[in-house]
């Protein structure tokens, strides 16, 4: 029913050149008073303007502002629905001078595509924040709710936006399937762009964050259905909207977003990461990012995270068997 944003053959053939010449690099003592040094990348593997994006970029502020001795820079290696900048942080093995930020398609890529990565590939230091997702629709659309949707797509097309087939939009668009939804589904290669396809009657609906769904709430040109968050939003404009569960639809939609150490680090360079992200997570910066993306505060730190992203791996089998 979905379409995939790009061909399996040209995902597999970007992977391979990336990994063809990747080499775990020599691995040797770590001091135990180890710390990072001159410019240490920060990965994301999405292009700017997007919510890793930023995300990204708040982990980074909140480190440099603590001038700690070294500079953290976002690098964007955008392709293949995060394909191509997870293959390339492979070949940084046992290199601590390097971090990943990452979100739920870590996890779910590899469900869909045959790339040569999992999240196991990498040291999970600190899960940061969690997020959802909302459905909305054009302002004019004969849907309320995300029960109306459900009810209308047993008899008639109802075509939905994704910005994806593995990330949020996605486990999105599957909680309505799994409550009796029948969606078509026109991938797009952003939220920007799917809220243009709204915008322009393109699409009856789709999923998207709080955070870029607001603005246009707001000002009316789109109204919203349901939010797929456990809760209502703490938000005197998006607090109005009911919950899936609320409407008697059974879905909820929790996402991840977290920071990477490269696979094979030492305990040394593991414990200094997560120690200096949680103080970073302290600030005013974190804080401000968190009120303004309307996320749900977490802080899940080495093995706490692995364990949670091996449940998640699970729960997410299940989604995309």
């Amino acid at each position: 029913m979905t379409s995939r944003l790009l061909s399996r053959s040209a995902l597999l053939g970007a992977v391979a050149v990336l990994t063809a010449c990747s080499f775990p690099q020599a691995t040797a003592r770590v001091p135990d008073d180890w710390t990072p040094r001159g410019s240490v990348p920060a990965v994301v593997a999405f292009a700017p303007g997007g919510g890793s994006d930023r995300s990204a970029r708040v982990i980074a502020q909140t480190l440099n502002e603590r001038e700690l001795g070294f500079d953290v820079n976002v690098e964007n290696k955008e392709g293949g629905s995060g394909a191509v900048g997870w293959s390339t942080f492979l070949a940084e093995e046992g290199n601590g001078n390097t971090l990943l930020v990452a979100e739920t398609a870590l996890n779910t890529l590899p469900l869909v595509y045959d790339v040569p990565f999992t999240y196991r590939d990498f040291t999970p230091l600190v899960m940061f924040a969690e997020d959802s997702r909302m459905v909305v629709a054009p302002a004019d659309s004969p849907f309320q709710t995300c029960a109306d949707v459900v009810s209308a797509s047993t008899s008639e097309r109802v075509v939905s936006g994704s910005s994806g087939r593995t990330g949020a939009d996605a486990l999105a668009i599957a909680g309505l399937e799994e409550n009796g939804a029948q969606l078509d589904v026109v991938p797009y290669g952003s939220t920007g762009e799917v809220i243009t396809g709204l915008l322009g009657g393109q699409v009856a609906l789709a999923p998207a964050s709080a955070a870029a769904a607001k603005p246009y709430v707001e000002s009316g040109d789109l109204k919203a259905l349901c939010t797929m968050s456990k809760e209502r939003f703490d938000d005197p404009v998006l607090g109005e909207v009911a919950t899936a569960r609320e409407q008697g639809v059974d879905a909820e939609v929790t996402l991840w977003r977290g920071v990477f150490g490269a696979g094979g680090i030492s305990d040394v360079q593991r414990d200094y990461w997560i120690r200096e992200i949680e103080a970073g997570m302290q600030s005013d910066t974190y804080r401000d990012y968190l009120a303004e993306d309307l996320l749900i505060p977490a802080n899940l730190t080495g093995d706490d995270f692995a364990a949670f992203l091996a449940d998640y791996d699970v729960q997410m089998q299940e989604v995309f068997s």
